[in-house]
């Protein structure tokens, strides 16, 4: 089979079920491999640099757009994953483990999203109908905090490492599995194999399609401290709604496919849309399944912070010190139902502010008596439409508006 050019690069619709996605746990046992064993040869050591992706996520420059941004299951959707096809990664191992050490010092993008929704009933006739409502969306970047002096060209604090052999992941197998001779946390035999290792049992593997991934882990943040603060932080401007933080990372995995014809083929999108609605994929998933041999044994960490001496270092700020900074302009960025992605620039310009933006549903006229006089209008209209639905949950909902808050579920 001759060497194809590299197909230019596009996105996938990230609510589209994929063919080459790479879950994280199996349950499917090995399967016989594919007879097309890859040429296997000594590197030269001037190697090339890594190609351009061919698909499946928009380079860091065209991330994803957090202004429009898509959901599963409740939680954000990002492009998480880069994928590459070259040849000479699947022979050469000098090759392969330049560009994996190139690629391990860019640094991931964690992001926070900061959301807040309720439910509205609505009656139409003899029908209720509810949907949700999002009152306020605010993606914070993190990514400079990953830097020493929040310069993004020092990567000192990276640490590039390989998997141990007690630890269960996938070895050039369908499963995850521990090395030989090793049994739970226990280790028996020779060391952890080093990344060069690793690239020649890559490269010396006589299976077809292969999947070699390089992991960027954010370490050393604590995730459920930052969203205990910010959740009782939204709360002290009397919001009723729900709430969700989470902490979605783009540019999270490199997975490196073999230039193998099939390899091609799913990583092509109008092939991949043809299978999904003909209904192949339920054939042609668990082929490729059981025919994929995939390596996740390295990782290239960037703490947020580490452990010396019983004592944590962080590379720029701590947790605390990250919302002594930001809680003033993320309380008033949901006060002011903002969405979207919230640069630095502008959160500085928020906290300059002189005053919090009034509560939601309120009316500021600078007289007293006519606020008081509207405000009570305003919950006397909330009150008698919840009277008039019918509904005693929507009634509940607007007395506690009228004791004050917002976003409540109605």
């Amino acid at each position: 089979m001759g060497r194809a050019a590299p197909s230019p690069e596009y996105r996938d619709d990230p609510d589209a079920v994929s063919l080459h996605t790479t879950p994280e746990d199996y349950t499917y046992d090995d399967a016989p491999e594919l007879n097309e064993p890859p040429s296997y040869a000594d590197s030269e050591a001037d190697a090339a640099a890594p190609r351009a992706p061919i698909h499946h996520v928009p380079p860091p420059t065209t991330r994803t757009d957090h202004n429009s941004p898509s959901f599963r299951n409740g939680k954000p959707q990002v492009c998480s994953t880069t994928t590459y096809m070259d040849a000479r990664y699947d022979s050469d191992p000098v090759f392969l483990e330049t560009a994996l050490r190139s690629f391990a010092s860019t640094a991931p993008v964690p992001l926070m999203y900061i959301m807040g929704t309720h439910k509205e009933t609505t009656k139409r006739g003899d029908k209720k109908e509810t949907h949700d409502v999002t009152d306020f969306r605010i993606v914070l970047n993190m990514s400079s905090y990953l830097h020493p002096n929040f310069s993004s060209s020092d990567t000192s604090t990276m640490n590039l490492v390989t998997a141990s052999n007690g630890e269960q992941t996938h070895r050039g197998t369908v499963l995850k599995k521990r090395a030989p001779g090793v049994k739970q946390d226990i280790e028996v035999g020779s060391p952890a194999p080093s990344l060069t290792e690793w690239c020649h049992r890559f490269c010396a593997s006589t299976s077809a399609l292969r999947i070699f991934r390089l992991k960027r882990a954010v370490t050393g943040f604590d995730a459920t401290f930052m969203q205990n603060r910010i959740e009782g932080l939204l709360r002290s401007t009397n919001y009723r709604g729900h709430i969700s933080i989470t902490f979605p990372t783009e540019d999270e995995n490199v997975d490196i496919y073999t230039s193998h014809r099939v390899n091609s083929w799913r990583n092509t999108k109008w092939i991949c849309w043809m299978f999904y609605l003909t209904f192949l994929w339920v054939i042609t998933w668990p082929i490729l399944f059981f025919c994929t041999k995939r390596y996740n044994v390295v990782r290239a960490e960037w703490p947020f912070s580490v452990n010396s001496n019983g004592r944590k270092v962080y590379t720029t700020v701590s947790e605390e010190q990250y919302l002594e900074r930001w809680s003033t302009a993320i309380r008033r960025l949901a006060l002011d139902r903002y969405q979207g992605e919230a640069s630095e620039e502008m959160m500085r310009g928020v906290t300059e502010r002189p005053a919090d933006p009034p509560m939601p549903g309120t009316i500021t006229t600078g007289h007293a008596g006519v606020d008081n006089a509207v405000g009570l209008l305003s919950q006397g209209f909330q009150v008698a439409r919840a009277l008039s639905s019918g509904s005693g949950r929507g009634l509940v909902q607007s007395v506690q508006g009228v004791q004050g808050g917002w976003g409540y579920d109605t």
